[in-house]
């Protein structure tokens, strides 16, 4: 039983010592037996060993991992429970304090009742402090006032000399968009005033609860050359001005922007587009640069005037700065029409030397065509003009030439009668053929250097004339025997 219970491999270890434990207590063998008995158990389990230290070592690291991987979930538990908790609260603050009118950085109507709201409260303050501009100004802020649909208060001044004088309310020089939507008209202008540069951005940011943020609207923003100054750049589209109050969600936004920590606040900004196409992202894609930053309680030290003049000579210095840069664009513009009239040009005159090229090419083709045509002709003419010459000897030497002179039997004297008046005699057989004469005088006129080579035969008496189908009649049956005047005449006169 022992035996059977060490020997089996796939029995577990614990199962094992329990066996042995009973066997042991059972028995009770002596030590020595005991011993063999351990010894041959040992031996047979050689493998199952190992396998039940590496589960050991395994559980083992496994109960250590364990408060390791609890301890990572941990912050994740966490989180869940805590936000499981602060929901209902989240719920009793939302019923609570309900979210205000202004309340909102991308809810583009509550921007444009906040920016309607400080136009209106910057309106009031102008009509308590009543600034008195000059009458060109005056006029001009009447005309700018429609645009802000501004109701301006005519009312009657006696000045010192007795004389009324009409009073005319200044316009609002700040916008009533929101800041998302003035961005936008500032990033858009270039395409809709077909303009390189965009115009500048003014902005107050306004404390409600600082105790001299009215003061600051009533004594600088409403003093007659600032307002003048703001009112004329905003017509001119030169400056775009933004205001807000900090309790706003714009004006929050453009405090943490800004960096603002004290009241009050003004910034003159530079909005460069970055080449967005999409205009719903204009204010993201927007870069911009701090040309002027006036802040705090020390603005209270200067005069309005200076301000004014602080805000004209940043005006004028980037006024410059555009011109310098509209200038230099127009000059590379011009640059480059110019290059490109020149390239032109010279693809023109490169054109027109191809084509010359072409022509006198096609031109000097042509020619060698006509001259290797009029040699070819030359010389097919040539060889047509031998091969007759060597016909017409061929013709005259099978005819055995010219009779003896004192023949009288079968000989036929001839007298042709030439074009050029000149007559000669040649005595022929009575068998020669017409065609015999016409080999004689192709041979007499290149002997001569008379140049007929289509001729004509005739007689006058009878009156015959004889054609290239007559060349195979004998001189007897064409009637010239034993003697006959032939006339002869060029065909091609």
């Amino acid at each position: 039983m022992a035996s059977d219970t060490a020997t089996n491999p796939g029995q577990s270890s614990a199962t094992q010592r329990r066996t042995t434990s009973a066997i042991s207590s059972s028995s009770s063998p002596p030590s020595g037996v005991a011993a063999q008995h351990q010894s041959a158990s040992d031996d047979n389990n050689n493998h199952p060993a190992p396998t039940s230290q590496n589960n050991n070592v395994t559980t083992t690291q496994n109960n250590l991992l364990l408060p390791l991987r609890i301890l990572l979930k941990l912050p994740a538990i966490l989180t869940i429970l805590l936000r499981v908790a602060i929901w209902p609260l989240v719920k009793v603050l939302n019923v609570t304090f309900p979210p205000k009118d202004f309340d909102g950085v991308h809810n583009s109507v509550a921007a444009d009742r906040a920016a309607r709201a400080f136009v209106s409260m910057f309106r009031q303050q102008i009509s308590i402090v009543r600034p008195v501009l000059t009458s060109t100004t005056a006029a001009a802020s009447s005309t700018g006032g429609s645009r802000d649909n501004s109701n301006n208060n005519d009312t009657a001044n006696t000045n010192d000399g007795g004389v009324m004088e009409q009073y005319v309310e200044p316009s609002c020089p700040f916008t009533s968009r929101g800041y998302n939507a003035t961005m936008e008209e500032i990033t858009n202008n270039n395409r809709t005033n077909n303009s390189n540069h965009n115009p500048l951005l003014l902005i107050y940011l306004h404390s409600p609860l600082h105790s001299r943020g009215t003061q600051f609207i009533h004594n600088y923003l409403c003093h007659p050359q600032l307002l003048k100054l703001l009112n004329d750049n905003t017509e001119n589209s030169v400056v775009k001005c933004f205001g807000a109050s900090v309790h706003s969600a714009d004006g929050q936004r453009l405090r943490d922007m800004m960096d603002v920590t004290s009241f009050p606040f003004m910034a003159l900004l530079s909005v460069k587009s970055s080449g967005g196409s999409s205009t719903s992202n204009n204010n993201n894609t927007a870069t911009m640069e701090l040309l002027l930053r006036l802040e705090s309680n020390q603005l209270f030290t200067i005069q309005p005037s200076q301000i004014t003049t602080y805000l004209n000579t940043a005006i004028t210095r980037h006024a410059q700065i555009i011109a310098e840069a509209e200038a230099r664009r127009i000059q590379r513009e011009e640059d480059a029409r110019l290059r490109e009239e020149q390239n032109r040009e010279y693809q023109e005159a490169l054109l027109a030397d191809q084509m010359r090229e072409i022509e006198r090419n096609e031109r000097e083709e042509r020619e060698r065509r006509e001259r290797e045509e009029m040699e070819e002709r030359v010389r097919l003419e040539e060889a047509k003009e031998q091969s007759r010459l060597e016909d017409a000897k061929s013709i005259l030497e099978k005819s055995g030439g010219e009779p003896p002179v004192g023949t009288k039997v079968g000989v036929a004297r001839m007298r042709f009668t030439l074009p050029n008046g000149k007559k000669v005699d040649r005595r022929f057989h009575s068998s020669d053929t017409v065609e015999v004469l016409r080999a004689f005088l192709t041979l007499h006129f290149d002997e001569s250097g008379v140049e007929i080579k289509n001729f004509g035969l005739s007689t006058n008496f009878p009156k015959k004339t004889f054609s290239e189908d007559d060349n195979k009649l004998t001189l007897e049956e064409a009637g010239l025997a034993p003697q006959a005047v032939v006339m002869v005449q060029d065909l091609d006169a």
